[in-house]
């Protein structure tokens, strides 16, 4: 059922539908802020998602500081707030980090994580996105798009116009595999592109029977989320503490593990202590993991967040970049319907300054760190780890950037 107060445009018996600024496909975190940021300049806004609010979303759900930051910047959503809407479902205060099996440190955090459930994170920012003048329309899929007429249809058979169509759809993006094939680098994308499986195991359940067998002990309350680099291969293990669950994954290059990671999570599961849950059939997606588009636009369409590849390429990280990408087409659409900027181009240079050279950089240093692995260099790796944690945390929180780790205080800065 949908979330109280979310305000959704109901399917009508019409024969024509007006024309729109611009209809975004996908209501996740990108899709959302795109159509939160149009109604809030005045553009009329339309999204489409094809569940019910609140759904289901499998991820780790983690929320950096860049992404609390944007929150707050964009949303009026500081944490106070996000506390108090429920949105903050578990506050990581530390860290511990492995290699293998062995603890390569573990400490405190200058600033905590935070970490969210989905399907409420979700929900919330669609309500504000209807508050802000975007019609909503949930159970609804896109299951055609004409670019040529910039138009879309819908499942219950509708056609609507508009005058821009943004890609908010995901990793599977329908958009996106409507485009023409010059946009997009099927060599890069494939050669770039994660997959992970997750488990979601209640708390409860966790705490009774956890480090029975592991080389890796937890901590006693299930509260310091976990990294373990190697426990795939081009990826890593992880275990993120939520409220009322933990949840465990793996995710790496799918090229780089093939058909070998369900074994992988298996002996993972034994490692950290848990594989008394090695029967349980975890979920498996694909993620971006570096395969950015660079240009990730066409005419009057632009594609945002998984649909156009964009994620950490070290960690994996979605939920900030669907934000930050979001925010640039939103941007470079406004500049499109007001002063007749070419979108496609607007949009990509936006990119270029503001977010490509910092996943190029991230990019970089995954290639060091893997391929360090790979080559069973783990001295002299753990030894630059030691050296440049501080800074590798700055990065990941959005404090320093990943080009030089030198600081920069707007590097994530607003673009209106």
């Amino acid at each position: 059922m949908v979330s109280t107060g979310l305000i959704i445009a109901r399917r009508e018996e019409m024969k024509d539908r007006p024309e729109y600024d611009a209809v975004v496909v996908g209501g996740g975190p990108a899709g959302s802020t795109a159509a939160y940021l149009l109604g809030e300049t005045g553009h009329r806004a339309v999204l489409f998602e094809k569940r019910t609010y609140p759904r289901d979303k499998v991820c780790g759900g983690c929320l950096s500081q860049k992404s609390v930051r944007f929150l707050d910047r964009i949303f009026q959503l500081p944490v106070d707030v996000l506390r108090r809407e429920r949105l903050l479902d578990f506050t990581g205060t530390g860290y511990a980090l492995y290699i293998g099996n062995t603890r390569i440190f573990a400490e405190d955090l200058a600033e905590p994580v935070y970490f969210t459930r989905r399907g409420r994170y979700d929900a919330h920012l669609a309500r504000m996105a209807a508050q802000a003048g975007a019609e909503v329309h949930t159970d609804t899929e896109v299951v055609a798009i004409d670019h040529a007429r910039r138009t879309v249809t819908t499942s219950d058979g509708n056609r609507y116009s508009a005058r821009v169509i943004i890609g908010a759809d995901g990793i599977h993006s329908r958009v996106r595999h409507s485009l023409p094939g010059s946009v997009v680098d099927q060599k890069h994308w494939h050669e770039n592109l994660g997959w992970a499986l997750e488990l979601v195991i209640p708390r409860s359940e966790a705490e009774a029977l956890v480090n029975g067998d592991g080389a890796i002990r937890l901590d006693d309350g299930l509260a310091t989320p976990h990294l373990v680099l190697a426990a795939c291969r081009w990826g890593y293990g992880w275990v993120f503490p939520n409220r009322d669950a933990i949840v465990v994954g793996i995710g790496g290059l799918l090229r780089a593990n093939g058909k070998g990671l369900p074994e992988r999570f298996e002996a993972f599961l034994k490692t950290i202590g848990l594989s008394a849950f090695a029967g349980q059939k975890p979920v498996g997606y694909p993620l971006p993991l570096g395969n950015y588009i660079p240009t990730p636009a066409h005419a009057g369409t632009a594609l945002v967040g998984d649909a156009g590849g964009f994620a950490s390429p070290l960690l994996g990280e979605g939920i900030f970049y669907a934000h930050r990408t979001a925010e640039l087409a939103a941007h470079a659409v406004d500049r499109h319907l007001t002063a007749g900027a070419p979108l496609a181009e607007t949009y990509a240079t936006l990119l270029q300054r503001r977010l490509i050279p910092e996943l190029r950089a991230e990019m970089a240093l995954r290639n060091f760190l893997y391929g360090c692995l790979d080559a069973r260099m783990q001295v002299p790796l753990t030894a630059f780890m030691r050296v440049t944690r501080s800074r590798v945390v700055d990065a990941v929180q959005g404090t320093r950037s990943f080009r030089g780790f030198f600081r920069d205080d707007d590097l994530h800065s607003a673009v209106w």
